[in-house]
């Protein structure tokens, strides 16, 4: 019978060692829940759904985000800290300012349009998720609106980004049949102001954008008249 021989030189076998895990963090939470939100929508947010996705238990989360509010604050945070303040031109006229200020937080409204039930819900309540509302106050005190005044009118331009934001995510919106259907549930004799502006809209995602500056751009200039 054979012996088996081992020679000298070859080194022993090691056994792999894997690498250290992830350490659970707060960003890496919100990070993870909002990635969570934007694939499968506001709904689908659980405590259990979000530690199978970072491969921990879930009570684990409450180490660093003490229930599920603080994590939806931590999610609104996340939204809010995406928007661009750098756009901003303190040298601007105040109305393209607002301008600016509109368009870098919708963009990051459909960018993340699956968030948008949870800004809806809660709103701004952390230093950074704030920074974009100071931004936007200290534009409209600028022009000359009182503490009050400019308060309402940061809110009435953060209601027509979201509403419009909340349009554009729509799949309706992307339909290039859908304005002709419309037109044609609604007579031509009791409707013909109605018809004529819906027939004449071929794209649906170029009038959104000319509706959004359109209404933005007025919003503005009432709210500084």
């Amino acid at each position: 019978m054979p012996t088996l021989q081992i020679r000298p030189d070859t080194p022993p076998r090691r056994r792999r060692r894997e690498g250290p895990a992830t350490p659970l963090s707060r960003e890496r939470i919100v990070a993870a829940a909002l990635a969570l939100v934007d694939r499968e929508g506001a709904g689908a947010l659980s405590m259990r759904r979000l530690g199978a996705a970072l491969g921990v238990d879930p009570m684990a989360v409450y180490h660093h985000l003490p229930s599920k509010e603080a994590l939806l604050d931590a999610i609104v945070e996340a939204v809010m800290a995406e928007i661009d303040l750098s756009r901003d031109r303190a040298a601007d006229p105040p109305v393209e300012r607002i301008m600016v200020a509109a368009r870098a937080y919708r963009d990051v409204l459909l960018a993340h349009g699956n968030a948008l039930p949870i800004l809806l819900s809660r709103g701004p309540a952390t230093p950074v998720a704030m920074r974009p509302v100071e931004l936007l106050l200290g534009i409209l005190r600028s022009a000359g609106l009182p503490p009050g005044l400019a308060l309402a009118g940061m809110n009435a331009i953060a209601a027509a980004v979201r509403g419009a934001a909340g349009m554009a995510a729509g799949p309706s919106e992307r339909d290039p049949g859908r304005m002709e259907a419309m037109a044609e549930a609604f007579p031509a004799g009791e409707f013909p102001y109605l018809r004529e502006a819906l027939l004449g809209e071929a794209d649906p995602c170029a009038s959104f954008e000319r509706d959004f500056e359109f209404g933005l751009r007025a919003l503005a200039k009432g709210l500084l008249s």
